[in-house]
């Protein structure tokens, strides 16, 4: 566990004292301060049983370490103060608190050294090292006394009947052991069983030995300035002090990050009465404005001799490049409108209350947006961008009839833009027939062009379902003028409307059924409320004699015919072929007689009409 900010303070002299815990304490080297002494004085080694029950404080004494560092405000520093470690009562104990050495019975533990460690924790962290004192060892008699802590080689462990101390640790190597004792390593005297004593913590610790004292720790000065050693100083636990060479200036408080062209102003103050002054050219209180982008150190004195010197470090940034993004840049009126920043780390838009990457309705019109980007530094960038917000185009959607019969050809159409698209597709102003019977809605979204935006609109159209002509009966004419057609209409939409061809065709003003037939083809029309028509060709046949005309004037034969008929008259003659209608279709003359070939028309009732001096001849023709 690491302790942080463990030690007493006088604000006057500026020593900071870390008296021993068991534990790993903190220092962090305050602002202005660039020069500190540190003094670290390494534990006793522990003393030992004495034959009887009592016991003896032979432990070796720690050594002392001091030197000057130049140091950085901020800077950590990790503080291990070593401990003495106690007398055993009939049995070993464990070693003093940073790096002893523990012993056996009779035998009095290590010392722990006193070190400080920049950068981490670990033993090659250590820029000074105050070693510890070798562990006693009485016993019965008298076997000898620990070894002195410190200098740069820890003092030897003395043997007093006749055997032979632990080594004391070097600058490179561990103190050797003696008899069952280990040897010492870095950072940690040597240990062992039975009457062995521990060797001292240290650089390198202090070997431990067998009925005779263990050896002392060596210290260690690393890059220290005015730097000492001595061996054999502190006895109990070790310490530490820290010492400010010079009185810190004091500074009030200011930004160490500016954006580029703003100002800040550096106050150094003197605890004792000096002035203060900074070079660069600036003036103490004075707000001034640092050159560009860049990091920027500022040294600051006192008149006074006192005082530290102090370095300021400011970093200017450069306002950062904030772009302003929209999505879409072109919006159609109701639609929603997206602007975001980037390049920094928040924004703020203007005009309104709009949010950064949050959605809003945008009314019509052509907009310039503003945003105000800010970085992790508080610099700001602005940047601005329009947007257009236009009105949809008016699209109607048209449809060539609302009513169509099944079979019928419709026509959808837009107006209002340029572009369509139908759901479900179909091609514009393009006709199709629909396939069934039934209401149809079609939706249309049209464009004025590709980028525009959509108008809509929808058109409804029905088809409707023929009416049928089930079945129709007819009656001969037999006599002249007496043939008859009766006709069964069903489907479509009831209140059906008629038109025979009997009378002329489009006025749908006749009557369901027809009586007083001539023999032959008629045409009838059915049409339903829905204007849906249907129609039929119905022939009536006739029983008359094969012509109107006395026998004598005109001959026709075959008649009924398949192909051909012979027209048979005295004399030169005229001849028309036509339909019930009055439609000619064939004329020609003859000579007493003359075939007429009918074999391309259709079958049916046409009518002859002979023309000779003057005088029409009128009969009729019956094609099969």
């Amino acid at each position: 566990m690491v302790l942080f900010c463990h030690w007493s303070f006088n604000s006057l002299s500026q020593v900071l004292t870390f008296s021993y815990t068991g534990e790993v304490q903190t220092y962090v080297v305050p602002a202005g301060v660039s020069n500190i002494q540190i003094e670290a004085w390494g534990a006793q080694g522990g003393g030992s049983e004495v034959c009887g029950g009592t016991t003896e404080d032979d432990g070796g004494f720690g050594g002392y370490a001091v030197g000057s560092l130049s140091v950085t405000p901020g800077t950590e520093l990790h503080i291990y103060v070593g401990g003495k470690p106690e007398i055993g009562s009939g049995s070993g104990v464990p070693g003093g608190f940073n790096g002893g050495g523990a012993s056996g019975q009779w035998g009095g533990a290590g010392g722990g050294a006193s070190d400080v460690r920049i950068g981490g924790t670990e033993l090659e962290d250590r820029i000074i090292v105050a070693g510890g004192g070798g562990g006693g060892n009485t016993g019965c008699p008298d076997h000898g006394t620990g070894g002195l802590g410190g200098g740069l080689i820890g003092g030897d462990g003395i043997g007093l009947s006749g055997y032979t101390g632990g080594g004391g640790g070097t600058a490179v190597a561990g103190g050797a052991g003696a008899g069952d004792g280990s040897g010492g390593v870095l950072g940690v005297g040597g240990t062992g069983g039975y009457h062995v004593a521990g060797g001292g913590g240290g650089y390198y610790g202090g070997g431990a030995a067998y009925a005779a004292g263990g050896g002392g720790g060596s210290s260690y000065l690393g890059d220290l300035e005015e730097a000492s050693t001595s061996a054999g100083i502190r006895e109990g636990h070790g310490e530490v002090v820290i010492t400010v060479l010079c009185v810190a200036l004091e500074l009030e408080e200011y930004d160490e990050h500016l954006c580029l062209g703003e100002e800040v102003t550096l106050e150094g103050i003197s605890a004792t009465g000096g002035t203060v002054m900074w070079d660069e050219g600036v003036e103490n209180g004075v707000p001034f404005v640092p050159g560009g982008v860049g990091t920027y150190f500022y040294n600051g004195v006192s008149t006074s001799g006192s005082d530290c010197m102090l370095t300021v470090e400011i970093e200017v940034h450069e306002s950062p490049d904030i772009v302003a993004n929209a999505s879409p840049e072109i919006v159609c009126h109701g639609q929603e409108l997206i602007l975001h920043g980037s390049g920094g780390a928040y924004y703020s838009w203007e005009p309104g209350e709009i949010e950064d990457d949050e959605p809003f309705i945008p009314e019509l019109g052509t907009h310039v947006f503003t945003v105000i980007g800010e970085d992790w530094h508080g610099c700001t960038g602005t940047d601005e961008i329009e947007v257009s917000v236009i009105e949809s185009p008016e699209i109607t959607a048209n449809v060539s009839s609302e009513n169509i019969c099944l079979g019928d050809e419709v026509t959808l159409s837009g107006s209002g833009g340029e572009i369509y698209e139908w759901d479900p597709e179909i091609e514009d102003g393009v006709a199709f027939v629909p396939g069934e019977i039934g209401t149809y809605t079609y939706s249309l979204v049209g464009y004025v062009d590709e980028d525009g935006c959509p108008g809509e609109d929808e058109v409804t159209f029905s088809v409707h379902d023929l009416p049928v002509i089930d079945s129709y009966t007819t009656a001969d004419e037999m006599a002249g003028g007496d043939g008859e057609i009766d006709i069964t209409v069903s489907g479509g939409a009831p209140g059906y409307l008629y038109d025979w061809d009997n009378d002329g065709t489009g006025d749908f003003d006749d009557s369901e059924d027809l009586t007083g037939l001539d023999g032959g083809l008629y045409t009838v029309v059915v049409q339903d409320e829905n204007g849906c028509e249907v129609s039929s060709e119905i022939e009536v046949n006739s029983q008359l004699s094969i012509n109107d005309i006395p026998t004598a004037q005109v001959l026709v034969f075959p008649n009924p015919t398949t192909s051909a008929v012979q027209i048979q008259f005295n004399g030169r003659f005229d001849y028309q072929v036509l339909t019930v209608d009055g439609k000619v279709l064939l004329m020609g003359n003859g000579f007493n007689n003359i075939d007429v070939n009918l074999e391309d028309f259709s079958s049916g009732t046409y009518l002859l009409e002979i023309m000779s001096n003057n005088q029409l001849f009128h009969s009729k023709i019956i094609k099969e």
